[in-house]
């Protein structure tokens, strides 16, 4: 009778271990902490990209980054390795629950940056946005 309740417990402990990282794994399991994390992946996987700030969404998930030469880069954390792509401020959206990046990648699709919005931009970024909410001469 002993060995049949400690063959119970063991396979509760194995179901539980798997099902926490069947959790991890499908939750990404990684996440961008702060600005200087982001900031580091995107130089590490563009080419030249030299960062000067960066915002990332509230979950960790994504962030934008903005370098010199008014470049921009969307970090994505992955499992194994944030994801980097260079994107033009024209492939941003903003929504209600924050900025949208159409990234013309396959691999990363749309990606949503939670609560971010265009005032984190204009802070962060303002070469970006100049000349954008001036009326055009006629």
């Amino acid at each position: 009778m002993i060995w049949l309740l400690a063959g119970a417990a063991l396979a509760t402990v194995i179901a539980l271990a798997a099902a926490a990282f069947w959790l991890v794994r499908r939750s990404g399991g990684s996440r961008l902490d702060s600005p200087e994390d982001a900031m580091l992946a995107a130089e590490q996987a563009l080419a030249g990209f030299v960062a000067l700030s960066a915002a990332i969404g509230f979950d960790g998930k994504a962030a934008l980054v903005f370098g010199e030469g008014l470049r921009v880069a969307l970090v994505k954390a992955r499992p194994r390795q944030a994801a980097a792509r260079d994107i033009t401020w024209s492939d941003t959206r903003a929504t209600r629950e924050g900025l949208l990046v159409a990234t013309r990648d396959w691999r990363l699709g749309t990606v949503l940056i939670a609560g971010l919005d265009n005032l984190d931009v204009r802070r962060l970024a303002p070469q970006l946005t100049r000349g954008i909410d001036k009326p055009r001469a006629a």
